[in-house]
């Protein structure tokens, strides 16, 4: 069963998505329990798309419905109703094929501590049914790419904290799977190894147009790193799309701190905000606080009305808003671990 693909989005647009890998048609997860009056909504009637090659960032308070969302994408939960498609066909919870569809990185390291590191990914290659030959060509292929090489003979647990999360992405991967979902994958990591994964995922998502989703409490990685953000709430999907859009959409606006180079008054606050459009603008000492959308796009119109009045602009500072100040204005909450 299918389901066509032109489907309605969150806010009731209906799109036509073709190169969509995963399509969530009006999904709903809840629980029954004796304790309670009524269903828990855990995710409640959601219905959005994945497309192919994109990294996909899926953030979302305790509580939200993310963690029930992610247990059905990978088939371990059955949802009480709708549709995830993946490339179109729907495939049962028990399927075979959904195991070589998706790869799994969770939170918790999980390998085989007195096994090296070449004997985890041989062991998980083998339970795949990979051909000998393959598997070795796809591990060697892994230990390159993911500087392990050095490593092979080591057992997991002698390795270092970046390398066991590095190991425990290949094991993932190893299957070649057509949809790579990591889940809080970056905690811990030093900047240096953080920084190359960033680089080394960007690029397996682009090569071989896999489709990569990722959740983190860590709001920069997912703000630097996905091409589109998914922020869901109550088990519906609050809002989706590219960070920068979601952050001059729902965003409070950046900050240009502007510093004058003599004494003024509020003349020169109301004239800014007069002649240039959608600014809130205030005096903080010496300095002149604009918060906008865009900001950067706007700082020549507002030099011109600055030194028009008579005024020199010594310094300028721009504080530039941030995918968690759109999370907590959509949510109303802080992002808790």
């Amino acid at each position: 069963m299918t389901a066509s693909k032109e489907i309605e989005t969150q806010e009731g647009e209906a799109v036509r998505d073709i190169g969509s890998s995963i399509e969530v048609v009006d999904l709903k997860k809840h629980f029954t329990s004796k304790n309670l009056d009524e269903a828990v909504k855990a995710v409640d009637g959601l219905s959005f798309s994945i497309r192919k090659g994109e990294i996909f960032g899926l953030l979302g308070p305790n509580g939200a419905g993310k963690t029930t969302l992610i247990r059905m994408l990978v088939g371990l939960l059955k949802p009480s109703s709708g549709q995830i498609l993946f490339n179109g066909e729907e495939l049962n919870v028990n399927s075979s094929k959904l195991k070589s569809v998706i790869g799994y990185v969770p939170q918790e390291t999980a390998f085989w501590k007195e096994l090296t590191v070449y004997e985890n990914l041989s062991t998980i290659g083998t339970m795949y049914k990979i051909p000998n030959k393959e598997l070795k060509e796809r591990i060697d292929h892994l230990l390159e790419g993911l500087y392990l090489t050095e490593h092979k003979k080591k057992l997991a647990s002698k390795l270092s904290g970046g390398m066991q999360r590095r190991l425990n992405l290949a094991m993932g991967m190893v299957h070649h799977p057509q949809i790579l979902l990591l889940d809080e994958v970056f905690v811990g990591l030093d900047p240096q190894t953080r920084n190359y994964l960033y680089d080394y995922l960007r690029d397996f998502a682009s090569k071989d147009d896999k489709t990569i989703i990722i959740t983190s409490h860590l709001m920069e990685i997912v703000d630097s790193l996905s091409d589109r953000v998914g922020i869901l709430d109550l088990g519906k999907m609050l809002a989706l799309d590219t960070p920068e859009n979601l952050k001059n959409t729902h965003g409070k606006g950046d900050i240009l701190l502007l510093e004058i180079d003599k004494e003024f008054d509020e003349s020169l606050v109301s004239k800014i905000d007069k002649s240039v459009t959608d600014v809130s603008v205030e005096k903080k000492e010496q300095n002149i606080s604009i918060k906008t959308l865009n900001a950067i796009a706007k700082i020549p119109e507002i030099l011109n009305v600055v030194e028009a009045e008579g005024y020199n602009v010594e310094d300028v500072k721009l504080t530039k808003q941030s995918l968690e100040t759109v999370f907590i204005s959509l949510t109303g909450k802080e992002l808790r671990v």
